[in-house]
């Protein structure tokens, strides 16, 4: 794996990374959640209340899926509509108390089987995972604040 070519790097990372997380959400389910309705709620954690255009736009999804993907949410009582206080005729999705403590908890029993599953590796593992830390963080930070380019070839699983 070459770090000086970004396109070589990307296709030894992906399957990788993709794999990571399905076994994370697999090891602590949020059974009641689908995916999207999972990343609904973390950015929504994440970034506070926002307007259905912003979420649609950190989600890189359309409107009236973002729309469907809030209705189903509210339905359980997990995100609320309100007034945007700048502007009466806006309108912010925000999560509710139900919501931020469901996010808790799933993040928390993550936290769990990710802290099981790195005790199991060797010290030299975790450091390196450590000292990788911040440039996963920098490319995380890349791909939330770069929407999706929907021109872009088709995706490889």
């Amino acid at each position: 794996m070459s770090a000086s070519d970004p396109a070589q790097l990307a296709q030894a990372l992906r399957p990788t990374i993709t794999r990571l997380y399905l076994a994370l959400r697999r090891r602590a389910p949020s059974v009641e959640l689908t995916a999207a309705q999972s990343s609904a709620l973390s950015v929504l954690a994440d970034h506070g209340p926002m307007r259905m255009g912003e979420f649609a736009d950190r989600e890189s999804i359309r409107m009236p899926t973002a729309t469907s993907v809030i209705d189903g949410l509210t339905k359980h009582e997990m995100v609320e509509r309100r007034p945007d206080p700048v502007d009466r005729r806006a309108v912010l999705v925000g999560l509710t108390d139900h919501g931020r403590t469901l996010v808790g908890r799933i993040r928390e029993q993550r936290d769990v089987v990710l802290t099981g599953a790195l005790a199991e590796l060797s010290d030299q593992q975790r450091e390196a995972i450590a000292a990788a830390g911040p440039a996963l963080l920098a490319l995380r930070d890349q791909l939330d604040n770069h929407p999706a380019s929907h021109a872009a070839s088709p995706a490889r699983v």
